[in-house]
C-alpha cells in the first residue's frame, strides 16, 4: 500500500488557530476516511477528548447506536480510544463509522471511517488498516 503524505503548509497569523484534515476516497464512492487534528486546550486529554466527542455523536446524529467503544493503540502506537456507531443522516441512509480519538500537547486527533451500513462489512478490513496505519509527523 502507498503512503499519502500531505505537502501543504500555510502561515498562520497571531491568534489564529490550525485545523488539518485528509481525506481518502474509496473508487466507487461508497467509503471515506477522514483524518484530522485540531486545537484543543492543553488539559485535556484523551479520555476526556473521546468522552466529548461521544456526547456530541449522541446529541447531534439522528438515530444514533453505539456498537463499541474501548481503548485502542493508534497513531503509531499511541494509546487513544476507538468507538464504531450507527446513524441515519437527513438522506435516509444509514451509516456505519468507526472513529478513533488521541489528544496530545493541545491537540486533538480524529479519524472516522464511513460507508453506508449496507457496505459496511464489505469495507471493515479495509478501514482497519487503513486507521491502523495512520500515523504523526514527527518531523
Amino acid at each position: 500500500m502507498q503512503r499519502f503524505k500531505p505537502q501543504l503548509t500555510a502561515p498562520l497569523p497571531e491568534g489564529w488557530f490550525a485545523k488539518e484534515s485528509i481525506t481518502l476516497l474509496a473508487p466507487d464512492g461508497q467509503a471515506n476516511v477522514i483524518a484530522s487534528s485540531e486545537p484543543l486546550d492543553p488539559t485535556i486529554d484523551t479520555n476526556q477528548y473521546a468522552q466529548v466527542q461521544g456526547d456530541l455523536l449522541r446529541k447531534e446524529f439522528p438515530g444514533y447506536r453505539e456498537f463499541a467503544f474501548e481503548p485502542a493503540r493508534m497513531l503509531g502506537g499511541k494509546n487513544g480510544y476507538i468507538r464504531r456507531f450507527e446513524w441515519t443522516p437527513p438522506d435516509g441512509v444509514a451509516v456505519t463509522q468507526i472513529q478513533l480519538y488521541y489528544a496530545e500537547e493541545g491537540r486533538g486527533y480524529t479519524a472516522t471511517a464511513t460507508t453506508p451500513s449496507t457496505q459496511f462489512e464489505r469495507f471493515e478490513m479495509q478501514f482497519r488498516q487503513l486507521l491502523g496505519g495512520l500515523a504523526l509527523d514527527q518531523a
